[in-house]
This record gives C-alpha cells, sequence and structure tokens, in this order.
C-alpha cells in the first residue's frame, strides 16, 4: 500500500450544471434535484410537498410526500406516503443496491412515530415500493442525512453509509444488503455531514484515500471543524484527519491530482 497522502483544498468556482425545468418534472418540490441514470430509472425527484411533518430541518417549510421516477422509456411511476409519513429529503439517490442490474432509489423517510429511516424504493413490473430500509431512529425529529454509496469493505457489493442525527448524536452507520436483509456493519461516533437549516447534503466524501483499492469515507466531525477519514475494509477505523479553520458548511467535492483524490472545501481550508 503507498504511503496514505491526503490534500484539502479551498474551491471558489465549480461546474454548475443546466438547471432542471420543474415544469417538465411532475408535482416537484421547490427545490427541485434529479437524480439521473443510465438504466431503467431515467430520472427520480422528490414531488408533492407538505407540511404536515414539521420539522424542516432543511431549511425550508416543506418535505415531500411522493417519490416520482420516468423510465427510459419515458413512463412515469410514483410513490406517495401515507399521511404520517415524508420523504425528509431533497435528493434521491440511484444505486444498484441488490447486484440485478436495474437501479434502486435511496432516500430518507421519516414519520412521528418511528422517526427517520434509510428507504430503499425499488421499481417492479412499474410500480414503486419500499423494498429495503434501516433501523429506524425511533421518535420524531431524528434525523439521517446519507453520506455515501460504495463498497466500503471489498466484498464486491455497495454499502450506504449516513450519519444519524448529524446535528446532536453524530453517528456514522454503514449498512449492507446480505441475504436479502439489510444489516449494519459498522458504526463509529462523532461526524456531522449538515449545518441545522442549510440545504446543503453533501458535506462527505467517497474516495480510495489510502490507496488500497477500496473506497473510504471523508466526513466532518461533529463540530464540522476537522475532516475525518474513515476506511471499512478489515474493521472500521480513522485512518487520517485534517483540521479546518471554520466549520464545513458547503458540498465536497472530489478532484484528482496526480493521480490522487482531492477533497474540495469552500471556505474551509487552512
Amino acid at each position: 500500500m503507498r504511503a496514505l497522502v491526503i490534500f484539502i483544498a479551498m474551491f471558489v468556482h465549480f461546474a454548475v450544471s443546466k438547471p432542471a425545468r420543474s415544469s417538465d418534472y411532475p408535482g416537484a418540490i421547490p427545490d427541485l434535484r434529479v437524480a439521473r441514470g443510465t438504466g431503467l430509472i431515467a430520472e427520480a425527484w422528490l414531488a408533492d410537498p407538505t407540511t404536515r411533518y414539521r420539522h424542516f430541518v432543511l431549511g425550508s417549510d416543506y418535505e415531500a410526500a411522493s417519490l416520482v421516477v420516468r423510465t427510459r422509456d419515458g413512463d412515469l411511476a410514483k410513490l406517495t406516503l401515507p399521511r404520517n409519513a415524508v420523504f425528509e429529503d431533497r435528493q434521491p439517490r440511484l444505486a444498484d443496491i441488490d447486484g440485478d442490474g436495474v437501479d434502486e432509489i435511496i432516500v430518507v423517510r421519516s414519520d412521528p412515530r418511528r422517526g427517520a429511516a434509510l428507504v430503499v424504493v425499488a421499481l417492479v413490473d412499474g410500480k414503486l415500493a419500499v423494498r429495503w430500509e434501516s433501523e429506524p431512529t425511533g421518535r420524531a425529529n431524528t434525523w439521517l442525512n446519507p453520506a455515501g454509496i460504495a463498497d466500503f469493505d471489498g466484498d464486491g457489493r455497495l454499502d450506504i453509509a449516513y450519519v444519524q442525527m448529524p446535528h446532536v448524536l453524530g453517528l456514522l452507520r454503514v449498512w449492507t444488503l446480505r441475504k436479502g436483509q439489510f444489516e449494519e456493519m459498522a458504526q463509529l461516533p462523532g461526524f456531522s455531514n449538515h449545518e441545522i437549516g442549510s440545504p446543503h447534503l453533501g458535506l462527505s466524501a467517497v474516495a480510495d484515500f489510502d490507496g488500497d483499492g477500496v473506497a473510504d469515507l471523508a466526513l466532518p466531525s461533529l463540530d464540522r471543524r476537522t475532516l475525518r477519514f474513515i476506511r471499512f475494509a478489515g474493521g472500521v477505523r480513522e485512518i487520517a484527519q485534517s483540521a479546518l479553520i471554520a466549520p464545513a458548511a458547503k458540498d465536497f467535492r472530489i478532484e484528482m491530482r496526480n493521480s490522487r483524490p482531492v477533497v474540495l472545501i469552500e471556505g474551509a481550508l487552512k
């Protein structure tokens, strides 16, 4: 294994894709963020804003009641949650979690009784349904924020990481699919990947930081003033950290420099 080298840089200018027109996405929430795939599911977005779950941790006075996908053939499918539940999220994520060649959609669902859970939604015979979910947080207003989807332990299967209650608890948890069941494979305390009230969800980065050929995860500490680098292959452990001059608050980016990953953090470089 080559020596661990960590790069952190400030960025000011970054590429911005052409904004999606909400008229092209029926029912879209005001903060429209479209996930785009290359397989059966061409696009996915959150829809039908509602005020029925009054947590509003993402800075807007609504959450989404529905998830909508558009297939490669242009057909639409919609999943609307029961009246007590919402998608407490802004960005659907597409990934083939079960390895069947078809992407699933990963989103956060919340309700007053069970709290928040990470759910994996599948498109089957033209209909959307929740297929797997993580253990719920157990009570209302206990949000979780996804941090990355990758094969973190090198076993050939995709895993999903999130931070549970990033403003208070800060528990990093990683889940994987084994024998048709969603199981927790690792957890580690002391992280935050969100500033309360902010629309920015992407305070994390996935890359092979230690050069062993397996994906690692970069996340801020609970006070968001230290960037921590975590590996999971062979057991969960911290492999490096770097102090920041200000709490991380904006979405991270990865850039390759000299064949090594660089974490780009706006306004937080020493």
